[in-house]
């Protein structure tokens, strides 16, 4: 009873204490400057630039870190547990170090006869991509630790092929987990600065995300106008993550 108290005691601080920071956010700015932000073609075009990036950057992980993560859900080795640690390297150090190292790649000769990374909306995504893939690969990995390989052996033995058995069991059970982390992967690549900044170089109009577009706005002298970017960026992600609750609620309403 004690713990369920403090438990409520807990939420009721940090709801209380993330209200009163949202709503001095929102009394601060001048509802006129919502009008204008949204008629200015720099802030659309950095909300087209972040979801073009984000999407790009969310469906590479999707692609590598699906597989990885079940690799190293299944495979228990010393190689398996040094990348394990390794791919937690992009959560615990600045995404600008990120970007650091991946600007100094980009500029090597055989990549920029390759492609030129470097101030482009591809290298942006590149840069989030590799901040973001671990909770892609983290999520898949703990969903599938949760699947018994029996199921497949079971269904391999009615008939079903390799691919067949993994797809109907494991990858099914798994599938809410895994859609998890890709959804906490988007809403990092939507957020991500330091790495994008680095490798984008925040040019106006062309390589500015959200979180840059604030930031120059902010330095420029423009707070109010950075402020009013601000709350509509949290509106926008409060208004993404309700409608995939919803979505997922549903689903496991039918499920069920």
């Amino acid at each position: 009873m004690k713990l369920m108290s403090f438990s409520k005691f807990s939420v009721f601080v940090l709801s209380l204490f993330f209200g009163i920071i949202i709503f001095f956010g929102l009394y601060s700015v001048d509802f006129s400057q919502y009008s204008k932000l949204l008629n200015d073609s720099e802030f659309l075009k950095a909300i087209i630039f972040t979801l073009k990036t984000s999407i790009i950057a969310t469906f590479i992980s999707f692609l590598l870190g699906v597989p990885a993560g079940f690799y190293l859900a299944r495979k228990k080795t010393f190689f398996s547990s040094f990348i394990d640690i390794l791919f937690d390297i992009p959560i615990v150090i600045p995404p600008l170090i990120v970007g650091v190292f991946l600007i100094n790649f980009f500029n090597k000769e055989f990549i920029k006869n390759f492609y030129d990374f470097i101030f482009t909306c591809q290298g942006a995504a590149v840069a989030q991509f590799f901040i973001a893939f671990p909770f892609t690969v983290k999520a898949s990995k703990n969903s599938f630790e949760l699947v018994h390989p029996i199921y497949e052996r079971i269904a391999m033995t009615l008939g079903a092929t390799y691919f067949k058995s993994f797809y109907d069991t494991t990858f099914k059970i798994a599938l809410p987990g895994i859609l998890s982390g890709i959804i906490l992967t988007w809403l990092r690549c939507v957020g991500e600065f330091g790495a994008t900044l680095m490798v984008g170089g925040g040019i106006s109009g062309k390589t500015e995300n959200l979180p840059v577009f604030i930031y120059i706005n902010m330095t420029s002298g423009d707070f109010e106008k950075g402020l009013a970017a601000s709350v509509l960026t949290v509106f926008i992600a409060f208004v993404c993550v309700v409608t995939l609750k919803l979505f997922f609620g549903q689903n496991r309403k039918k499920r069920g």
